[in-house]
């Protein structure tokens, strides 16, 4: 075949396929609604009439007179009710698989035949787990496996037999419930078939079938993998281990045929030895150590689907013993990797189970080396290693249609060149096609009917070369199999009851269809068109000079010639030749245009599935940070997603999904795209996938309206992300340590470019200013101090000129609050830390144990706890205690050493989450087993540095306990303005985040904005009052006092009016003071105060 394959040139044929296919759907629009409501009609009546007909002799159960019954009606009317809702709900909120504009997961519109007959057999309810519950879709299943490996190429009844010797076995598949359960069931049987000649060893050691060995002129011999003849009591047990699986399948019938050894008893002289009687460890623990042979194994490339380790814990493989076998560029099992891995399996003496080729990854479309895996099958075979190749086509099964009964020649293409909504069918890439058409050796393969093959839910399938496999995982229930009955399905793998209507939608499917290049062969080439039409859109979408940066994951043909130099200059020709002659063409143009559909034929995945990720660029300079593409790549997603009933589809342009592509299991493959991203650093990736099965979207060219969508959302979301990104000068606060010498430690953000950084420094105060904070600390230990920045700055420029003016506060800055001291001049800065917080200088775990700086002077010590991961707390202390073995020297204390928290696993216990009266208070955090409170004591473990602490061979300087002071700051909000903030998150999750946290007020738990564009209102009286609303609230206050406050209140003008914070006073209070609430705001407008009462707390003249 060419590069293209258009329906219409097939001889004897008229009109389009793509016309054939519209027919095999319901439509986007339900365009094709008539025809299914004609044949619902017909299978209701159909069925109507079964039920009437058989036992004509048999009266009527349900009466016109129950039927007119109140209780009766009733029933009725609850179920219409009950349908009108869940129908409601149904339309309002599924996922619309079937609109062009979805892009997501494998899903589809389910084809036509498949609906009519799952339904039309669903009201017979048959259960394929027996034939006497399903005599006809039993057979239908059975018809169902058989069309599926005859489209596999395995070799079935009817099929030529090929002229070699000896002839291919006979193949076998059944219907399961998905993928995960087939790959489970290709596992167990592996595991198994592995198992079965160490089984045989044990039942002709201690079993009844010991004259097998013991008769030395009939001795039964075996096959090694090398092709060595051996007797069989001669062979080692990691010989035994390695039998070809061809070879042990055929050890029952050579026992039949040398021996006459018949099923019944043979079946009875394994079964005590079986793995499935005595377990995977009691063989291995008998046999193994006598050989040093290590545990089993499986190899499977890194982008394998979950369901490997899992199937590999349900067996008792153990899920560490699912081995990766690295990726090369394209997202393909590297094979030079996967030789090395087996040869270390030789030199270790390690079984393979099997070695699983991924056809059709979940996220890349990507197909594995099939062919060369096999050969290296072959040569491993040499050197005494076997195993089974078992290939995970979930998704890229049904593409082997395009290649079943292809014509000898092509014929003339017959373009419809009038007609906009033609829609031409491309073939597979000449790769993808040479390995899928080696499906036919691999011993087993998965193949999932509802993915690729459009057929309702639940619909998988596995697929066995040889029959004779699926013995491997028979289980027998007298109740299901009866003897002398058919096949009963449900002896064999994992599953017992199934629905028998899966397997006749499947098999309606594929006979109306069809199971070739006319058929699914022509759906599915249209959908490639489709995805590659979508793959053009995200190779060009953007230019290097936009501030969006979209890449898709697989190469263009320019950038595969030379992958680690590309010639930029060529990869620029080719995306100005795809704008210019591919993106905004109609179908009829691009196929009149040879050199257009040669390099269509070049693009995209293997199967199918287009993935890529957006970067984005800060005034021209390309966003280095990983963390933050993919913050852009997950707000895309969000935005073009359904993640809950609140999601509108309508308010979505079109429908993808995302994933991550984690590093360790990636590797140069996902540098490779990083690099092409402008990305740097090894966190995982966020990636955007889209899965276009549809063959209508490139009609009409409505492609480009999708992309055109998607670049919408993206370029809006570009500027939520340049919040967080733009280095720009920003209010900075810093809290106060220490009397003797004082220490700021800065308040961070994680998510705000400027203030992405964990500083503390020491400055000098002039003495006025020192002697008012000292006098205020020493009265009031317990409340924390900070000093804001007066003006704007870059933080970097700050520490780096030595000082700053400031403004100083009790607590955090607030708005509008007088300060504890104005125009404090800052001098001789000294860093102790500057760690910026990007990504690429955290770690991507947290740490085991909580580790804090620990700095100051010989008479007073503080700590700030280290910061190696996000989201986080910030937790400090002053004027800590310590009880230590060794004492630190000053200069230790001057520069900083790590004191980590040897009782509190950090680790294990992130998230940390506050207990719910703890909310929003900045002097004590509380949580489980975490109480970061004044006077907590903690035992501790100092270090020199945190590189020092990290290594578990260094022995710290001294171990002891911390005490904490009476000041104790801590912040783990999201609020505005705090450590974990998000400045570009949407509104609609800033107050749902807010309300989860018990966030009622504005700025409780935090300071208002340092950076707020609004200015400080001014206090018109010259002895008005401002005071936080703890001292408000405090206990010992008299209520003679409370009652002067009171009285001395008077009503004046709002221009007399002063600031009370409103946080945590009660209604009634509020009341009695006559003030005017600001709703929504931390703050009360109080009337003028003349002066203040002596009873008052002296704190409050502090603000006088």
């Amino acid at each position: 075949m060419s590069y293209y394959s258009l329906s219409p040139s097939f001889p004897g044929e008229t009109g389009s396929r793509h016309e054939a296919i519209a027919a095999w759907f319901l439509g986007p629009k339900a365009e094709n609604f008539s025809f299914l409501e004609e044949f619902f009609k017909r299978v209701l009546n159909n069925h109507k009439n079964t039920r009437k007909n058989l036992y004509p002799s048999d009266q009527a159960f349900i009466t016109p007179t129950m039927q007119a019954s109140k209780p009766f009606k009733e029933s009725m009317r609850n179920l219409d009710i009950q349908l009108s809702s869940i129908d409601t709900m149904l339309s309002e909120h599924s996922t619309p698989f079937w609109s062009p504009r979805y892009n997501g997961h494998m899903n589809m519109d389910v084809s036509m035949p498949a609906i009519i007959g799952y339904l039309t057999t669903m009201i017979y309810n048959p259960n394929n787990v027996a034939l006497e519950s399903s005599p006809f879709t039993t057979i239908v299943e059975l018809t169902v496996g058989q069309q599926l490996c005859r489209m596999l190429g395995y070799h079935t009844a009817g099929s030529p037999v090929p002229m070699v010797c000896p002839p291919p076995p006979m193949s076998w598949g059944h219907i399961t419930c998905d993928g995960s359960i087939a790959n489970l069931e290709a596992t167990w049987a592996a595991r198994n078939l592995k198992f079965y000649p160490l089984s045989l060893r044990l039942a002709t050691t201690e079993g009844l079938l010991k004259f097998l060995v013991t008769n030395e002129k009939n001795q039964f011999r075996i096959t090694l993998a090398n092709g060595q003849r051996k007797p069989f009591k001669e062979c080692t047990i990691w010989e035994l281990l390695n039998l070809k699986p061809s070879t042990i399948l055929n050890i029952p019938d050579r026992l039949f045929q040398e021996y006459g050894i018949s099923q019944s008893f043979l079946q009875n002289a394994m079964d005590p030895f079986l793995i499935q009687t005595l377990g995977k460890d009691v063989i291995e623990k008998m046999l193994f150590p006598t050989e040093d042979i290590e545990a089993g194994q499986i190899l499977v490339g890194s982008t394998r689907h979950y369901s490997w380790p899992k199937g590999a814990a349900i067996v008792g493989i153990g899920r560490k013993n699912v081995i990766d076998v690295r990726i090369d560029y394209a997202a393909r099992m590297c094979v030079k990797n996967l030789e090395e891995k087996l040869e270390n399996c030789v030199k270790t003496r390690t079984p393979v189970y099997m070695v699983v080729a991924i056809m059709g990854s979940t996220e890349q479309g990507a197909v594995d080396p099939l062919t060369e895996i096999l050969q290296l099958r072959k040569k491993f075979e040499g050197k005494g290693l076997s195993f089974v190749v078992h290939c995970d086509a979930a998704w890229g099964g049904y593409f082997a249609s395009m290649l079943r009964d292809l014509p000898t020649e092509d014929a003339t293409l017959q373009c419809l060149l009038k007609n906009p909504s033609y829609v031409p069918s491309m073939s597979l890439q000449s790769y993808t096609k040479t390995q899928l058409q080696a499906y036919s050796q691999a011993d087993s393969i998965t193949i999932d009917p509802h993915k690729s093959g459009y057929c309702p839910y639940p619909a998988g399938a596995l697929c066995y070369k040889d029959a004779r496999m699926r013995y491997q995982v028979t289980w027998t229930s007298p109740i299901v199999a009866h003897e002398g009955e058919s096949e009963n399905i449900g002896v064999y793998g994992v599953e017992g009851s199934k629905p028998g209507a899966a397997a006749v939608g499947t098999y309606l499917s594929h006979e109306v269809i069809g199971l070739n290049y006319k058929g699914y062969g022509a759906l599915l080439g249209e959908a490639i068109y489709s995805c590659t039409r979508l793959f053009c859109h995200w190779s060009t979408m953007t230019t290097d000079d936009d501030e969006l940066i979209v890449r898709p994951f697989n190469l263009l043909p320019a950038e595969k010639e030379n992958i680690l130099h590309v010639n930029q200059g060529r990869v620029a020709a080719q995306k100005q030749f795809i704008r210019d002659r591919i993106i905004n063409m109609e179908n009829t143009e691009l196929l009149n245009d040879k050199e257009v559909m040669q390099v269509l034929s070049e693009l995209g995945s293997d199967l199918m599935i287009n993935a890529f990720a957006c970067n984005f660029k800060v005034n021209g300079r390309t966003n280095t940070d990983v963390e933050e593409a993919n913050y852009l790549n997950t707000r895309i997603f969000q935005r073009l997603s359904l993640g809950s009933k609140e999601d509108k589809v309508q308010e979505r342009p079109l429908v993808l999904t995302c994933t991550s592509f984690p590093q360790q299991a990636y590797g140069e493959c996902l540098h490779l795209f990083k690099n092409r991203l402008g990305l740097e650093g090894d966190q995982d990736l966020t990636v955007l996938v889209t899965v276009t099965m549809s063959p209508w979207p490139t009609a009409n060219n409505f492609i480009k309206v999708i992309a055109d969508e998607f670049e919408k959302v993206a370029r809006e979301e570009i500027h939520g992300v340049l919040k967080r990104n733009s280095v720009e000068p920003q209010y900075h606060t810093f809290v106060m340590q220490g009397t003797d010498k004082v220490h700021l430690v800065y308040l961070p953000q994680f998510n705000v470019a400027s203030r992405r950084y964990q500083v503390i420094i020491t400055g000098d105060l002039p003495p006025r200013v020192m002697a008012k904070y000292v006098e205020f600390k020493e009265t009031y230990p317990g409340e924390f101090v900070t000093l804001r920045t007066a003006d704007k700055a870059l933080l970097q420029d700050l520490l780096r000129d030595g000082g700053f003016k400031a403004v100083m506060d009790i607590g955090r800055p607030v708005t509008g609050r007088p300060h504890l001291a104005d125009s404090v001049e800052v001098t001789n800065i000294q860093v102790l830390v500057n760690k910026p917080l990007i990504s690429n200088t955290l770690d991507s775990s947290y740490p085991a144990m909580m580790p804090f700086y620990l700095y100051g002077t010989p008479q007073q010590q503080h700590i700030d706890h280290l910061l190696r991961a996000s989201p986080n707390q910030q937790l400090n202390s002053d004027r800590v205690s310590l009880h230590l073995s060794t004492s630190l020297t000053e200069q230790e204390l001057s520069t900083g050493v790590v004191a980590v928290f040897d009782n509190i696993g950090e680790r294990s216990m992130q998230p940390l989450q506050r207990f719910k009266d703890n909310v929003g208070n900045n002097k004590a955090f509380r949580a489980q087993a975490f109480d970061f409170v004044p006077s907590a004591r903690f035992p501790v473990s100092i270090y020199l540095n945190w590189s020092t602490a990290q290594d578990p061979s260094a022995n710290p300087l001294a171990m002891g306990e911390l005490i904490l002071g009476t000041s104790v700051y801590a912040d783990d909000s999201r609020n505005e303005g705090c450590i974990n903030e998000d400045p570009a998150a949407p509104k609609e999750l800033v107050d749902k985040d807010k309300s989860d946290h018990g966030v009622n007020e504005k700025w409780s738990g935090c300071a208002a904005p340092s950076d707020s564009n609004t200015e400080p209102i001014p206090l018109v009286l010259s002895r008005g009052v401002s005071a936080e609303h703890k001292a408000l609230k405090q206990h010992n206050v008299a209520e003679g006092w409370r009652k002067a406050w009171r009285d001395r209140i008077k009503k004046t003008t709002e221009e007399s009016l002063s600031w009370v914070k409103r946080d945590g006073v009660h209604a009634d209070e509020i009341l009695q003071l006559q003030s005017t609430a600001c709703e929504g705001s931390d703050w009360v407008k109080v009337n003028e105060i003349h002066e203040l009462p002596h009873s008052a707390p002296k704190k409050w003249k502090w603000l006088w």
